[in-house]
């Protein structure tokens, strides 16, 4: 899992994987009380990373749905598009899309789910009837 923990260059320096780039990216858009730049999610980054690699993260974000921009004078202002559990919500759709047998995988998916897991989705897809089991 070295794309996961990140991977250490030849100088002995820890490079980030994409995903951990994107979620510090996506944190720091939280942060901010409306859409934000570039630069000021490379300034609250620390200036770690370069403005082009910002530039370049977000544009994967917005690819993937995580972000929206909007035009703000020559460059653009960015936003969340929806918080931690909506994305994940989002990648996990992406990949049942991804599937021929929808059927198995969601089959497979729901089987494997600890106990507790699957009586929730039980109520969420059934309100009523976690209303009737209180």
């Amino acid at each position: 899992m070295e794309g996961r923990q990140g991977v250490t260059d030849q100088r002995g320096s820890r490079r980030r994987g994409q995903g951990e780039l994107e979620a510090l990216v996506l944190s720091v858009l939280r942060e901010a009380d409306g859409p934000a730049s570039a630069g000021w999610v490379q300034e609250r980054l620390g200036g770690d990373l370069a403005y082009t690699t910002v530039i370049t993260i977000l544009t994967r974000l917005l690819a993937k749905g995580a972000v929206t921009r909007e035009r703000a004078g020559r460059s653009f202002a960015w936003t969340p598009a929806s918080d931690q559990a909506g994305l994940a919500a989002h990648k996990m759709r992406k990949v049942l899309d991804g599937q021929d047998d929808r059927e198995a995988v969601l089959a497979r998916f729901v089987t494997s789910l600890e106990p507790g897991d699957e009586r929730l989705l039980r109520e969420l897809l059934d309100p009523a009837r976690g209303e009737r089991e209180d």
